[in-house]
């Protein structure tokens, strides 16, 4: 494949912008750059900005279908969150359920240029086999994705470990039968499980050389219940457990004191940063300038809440630059490093994806922003400012064309599209 690009962010390392230009991609990857359009190109974007496509590193697709259902309850706490409505769901959820919302949600993304993610499933009553479910509706998708099976003990240790077997399966046999999903390790939170479940997901997760994702810290519940069992916070009792020894991806991290985040640097842990979600959830605003002052790998992801990932990159501009009543502080473009290249590295992935350079896959996202010139200096920051779901005319994976503004996703027809509605109505039902 062939594209023509009126202007491309790069996201390497050099943070290159580069203006009327075309990218050769062979067998996936990217093997030439070079100035000027080619006169027999597949895709033709010089009037486009072109940008890596998006790498979204935390996410639920099994919320897809609690949208616009009917549910009697009004939370006051994140707590209250989990307890009326999530908990709720995922316990209803059946394999169909799973399949079916991973293929509407990874039509979503594509839609919105997203080329590559990392998911959370929770479905302890789809189990054994939940996760084989989520693989297939993935599957039905030209995407590429890490899923996993979220392990809580909540209702018994004994669901916990069920849940680490359905990852283990996964990891060691299951992910073989699909080219684009691989699996991962994956734990609610502390407070959802006990200790003997972290120090045998940790064991596991090293073993497998995966890594192992945590919800920690988005809500107070975690830290109080921390104290109250180990007499300490969540990041030193996780510490002492041995879990950061693994490769660790650690969720919203709202509540970490300054403390627990040095910790956190000093043992290579990488932040899944979702911004978006702290807002509706209402939990706060993660410390992330202590994060880049500890140089840790900070990546963004939805939680499940919006596909629109440069909604969730406006989100985190405008809650940073709120935290510091100034308008100029929080830098934008730091936004789309964390939703490319940013998430890329949080999940092992930054020498495939995550920018557009030779030797990485052909993944692309092009964007029509209007009629306004589009100037190197300024591209990331009008990418941020003005871009959405609707500007996406294309999502390329790997070379090839997986969503095109007007045609749709590749392989996946509106009857599909039906009966992941029809499921949604169904659990509805069910709560």
């Amino acid at each position: 494949m062939i594209l023509n690009a009126g202007t491309l962010v790069t996201m390497n390392d050099e943070r290159e912008v580069r203006q009327e230009c075309h990218v050769v991609v062979d067998g996936g990857e990217v093997v030439d750059i070079d100035d000027g359009y080619a006169g027999d190109a597949d895709v033709d974007a010089r009037d486009e900005v072109v940008i890596p496509g998006l790498v979204n590193c935390h996410t639920h697709m099994y919320a897809l279908p609690i949208r616009g259902a009917p549910l009697d309850v009004a939370p006051e706490s994140f707590y209250e969150a989990l307890v009326d409505i999530w908990w709720r769901v995922d316990e209803a959820f059946t394999e169909a359920d799973a399949r079916l919302s991973a293929l509407g949600s990874c039509v979503e993304m594509l839609e919105s240029g997203v080329t590559t993610f990392c998911d959370n499933y929770s479905g302890p009553n789809t189990l054994p086999g939940g996760l084989e479910a989520v693989a297939e509706g993935v599957d039905a998708t030209p995407i590429r994705g890490m899923i996993t099976f979220e392990q809580t003990a909540r209702n018994s240790e004994e669901q916990a470990m069920d849940g680490l077997e359905e990852n283990t399966e996964f990891v060691r046999g299951g992910e073989d039968e699909y080219e684009r999903v691989a699996g991962h390790y994956c734990l609610h939170t502390l407070f959802t499980n006990t200790e003997s479940v972290v120090e045998a997901t940790t064991e596991r997760a090293l073993e497998d050389d995966r890594p192992v994702q945590i919800h920690l810290e988005e809500g107070l519940v975690d830290v109080h219940r921390a104290i109250e069992d180990y007499g300490k916070r969540p990041v030193p009792a996780l510490e002492e457990m041995g879990f950061l020894d693994a490769d660790v991806i650690a969720a919203h991290c709202v509540h970490s004191t300054e403390r627990e985040l040095e910790i956190l640097a000093d043992n290579d842990v990488a932040v899944a940063h979702n911004p978006y979600s702290n807002i509706n959830n209402a939990v706060g605003i993660a410390n992330v300038e202590k994060m880049q002052d500890e140089d840790m790998t900070i990546g963004i992801g939805d939680d499940g809440w919006d596909p629109d990932m440069f909604e969730t990159m406006r989100s985190a501009v405008g809650i940073h630059k709120l935290k510091q009543s100034n308008p100029s502080g929080f830098d934008m473009a730091n936004a789309l490093e964390w939703a490319t290249i940013g998430s890329a590295e949080v999940l092992g992935m930054a020498d495939s994806v995550g920018s557009v350079e030779e030797g990485k896959r052909g993944d692309f996202v092009t964007l029509d922003l209007g009629p306004n010139p589009v100037l190197s200096g300024s591209a990331p920051y009008y990418v941020v400012s003005a871009a959405s779901r609707g500007d996406v005319t294309r999502t390329i994976v790997g070379g090839d064309v997986a969503y095109e503004r007007g045609e749709g996703v590749s392989g996946v027809t509106r009857a599909e599209m039906q009966r992941v509605g029809e499921a949604s109505q169904r659990l509805w039902e069910r709560l």
